[in-house]
């Protein structure tokens, strides 16, 4: 075999273990994904989507201690990757992904510990790399500036999903942007 195939097959090994484990989540089993995590890190231990991965098993186990290093490690690594964030960071190019999901997951961390000027930072960070925020960034940083909780814009996402309306998220977004001027629409005509 030579060195590109042996790098695809170990990249299908470690992306196949972390979405088993994110099926395992799916019906609450915790203990099973988180197994199937340490194996990937096992095959690569600089695999950011392997501790995003972390991140949302200690978040069902509820162990914030361990939550947090994954969340810290994954940051560090696509900071290593990206020492200047880059102009853009598309969330439609799938390799983006688990990058994102870390910076995200950073200003998240910051956001609940209290330190709302570096969640703004990273906030701010994110909506430039990807105007078009797929990952709905604004929402967040709109909930943060109006000086609530990112529980709050959780349960108002619930709402909206369960309503198929999200016009309360939609208004704080327009509200929180008129006064802190975070984010560019995109026109897509």
């Amino acid at each position: 075999m030579d060195l590109k195939t042996v790098l695809n097959v170990d990249m299908e090994q470690k992306d196949e273990l972390y979405y088993d484990a994110m099926e395992e989540l799916n019906v609450g089993d915790w203990e099973s994904a988180i197994e199937l995590l340490q194996e990937a890190l096992l095959l690569d231990d600089d695999y950011v989507q392997t501790y995003v991965g972390l991140v949302s098993a200690y978040s069902v186990k509820g162990d914030e201690k361990r939550k947090q290093e994954a969340i810290k490690i994954a940051f560090e690594k696509v900071k290593k990757e990206f020492p200047e964030w880059p102009e853009e960071m598309l969330w439609g190019c799938m390799s983006n992904r688990a990058n994102m999901r870390a910076i995200q997951y950073m200003g998240d961390m910051y956001w609940d510990n209290g330190e709302d000027e570096k969640a703004i930072e990273i906030f701010r960070a994110l909506l430039k790399m990807n105007p078009n925020d797929n990952q709905g960034v604004r929402y967040e940083i709109a909930g943060l500036y109006a000086g609530i909780t990112g529980d709050d814009i959780n349960r108002m996402f619930d709402e909206g999903n369960e309503k198929q309306n999200w016009d309360k998220l939609e208004k704080l977004v327009e509200e929180q942007n008129k006064k802190h001027q975070f984010w560019v629409e995109p026109d897509f005509e």
